[in-house]
């Protein structure tokens, strides 16, 4: 049981950007793994992020679609576990990602930290980072 630590959108996107897109790739693959831990118990397993890539390259992007769209489902079908309700579903973040908008990255990163956050408060897990967090372009007093 490990901690589950809530991701960055804006983190995402910038370093993505900075690393050409290598930091996507270790950022899915593990945003993959927390999500099978966090739904363990429902039945189904979300693959590897590494294959998701390689048929993505192969099917010219559908399987991508596919994948985000089973993604957003699994999170939405177990958030109740945690006391949670998900209106957005899989159907949405394809819509998003397919017209190139960052809301399809929005809905599974704010989903996913909710999950995480609930998580970790039922197995009484603390961040132990959580007093040193900021934010980028907030405001600090």
């Amino acid at each position: 049981m490990n901690i589950k630590k809530e991701r960055s959108l804006v983190a995402y996107y910038l370093f993505s950007f900075l690393t050409l897109g290598i930091y996507a790739l270790v950022f899915w693959g593990k945003y993959t793994k927390d999500v099978n831990d966090l739904c363990e118990g429902d039945g189904k397993k979300t693959m590897k992020f590494k294959y998701v890539v390689l048929l993505s390259i192969i099917t010219v992007g559908i399987f991508g679609l596919v994948w985000r769209c089973k993604l957003a489902n699994r999170l939405k079908e177990n958030a109740e576990r945690y006391d949670l309700k998900f209106s957005e579903g899989g159907a949405l973040v394809v819509i998003f990602t397919l017209f190139g908008l960052v809301l399809g990255d929005f809905i599974l990163i704010k989903n996913f930290n909710k999950m995480a956050k609930a998580y970790n408060d039922y197995n009484g897990l603390a961040d132990p980072d959580a007093d040193k967090k900021t934010f980028l372009f907030a405001d600090e007093d």
